[in-house]
């Protein structure tokens, strides 16, 4: 193979890399923003009412996490529930108390903003 077209390949698969760090990188940046927002309109600690529910017992708040999912080519953070019923919490009643796809989706453009300039 043509050393030039072997290196225009390498310095390729090097770009594609540290974008691909770089993007995971915002990931956990924004997964970190959103659970520290969650954290704040739903206050920890029994019979606390927060923004999307009243805790009976605290511990499906407190049970909440944020994470990154990197896999060949997809990168995404999430929230989730850890408690079995979390998905009550989250789709009973028409979603009335949904609280983890609001607080994602709040940073939504901000993330899309943020992610275009890394793959610019």
């Amino acid at each position: 193979m043509d050393s030039g077209i072997k290196n225009v390949k390498q310095n390729i698969a090097k770009i594609y890399a540290r974008k691909k760090i770089a993007i995971i990188g915002l990931c956990y940046k924004y997964a970190d923003m959103a659970l520290k927002r969650f954290q704040e309109k739903q206050p920890s600690g029994p019979l606390n009412k927060g923004e999307f529910w009243t805790n009976q017992t605290g511990i499906a708040r407190d049970e909440v996490f944020a994470n990154v999912y990197a896999e060949k080519d997809f990168v995404g953070f999430f929230l989730a529930h850890t408690e079995e019923y979390g998905v009550y919490l989250e789709l009973a009643n028409n979603r009335q108390n949904e609280a983890l796809r609001p607080t994602v989706m709040a940073f939504y453009s901000r993330f899309e903003r943020d992610l275009k300039a890394i793959l610019e």
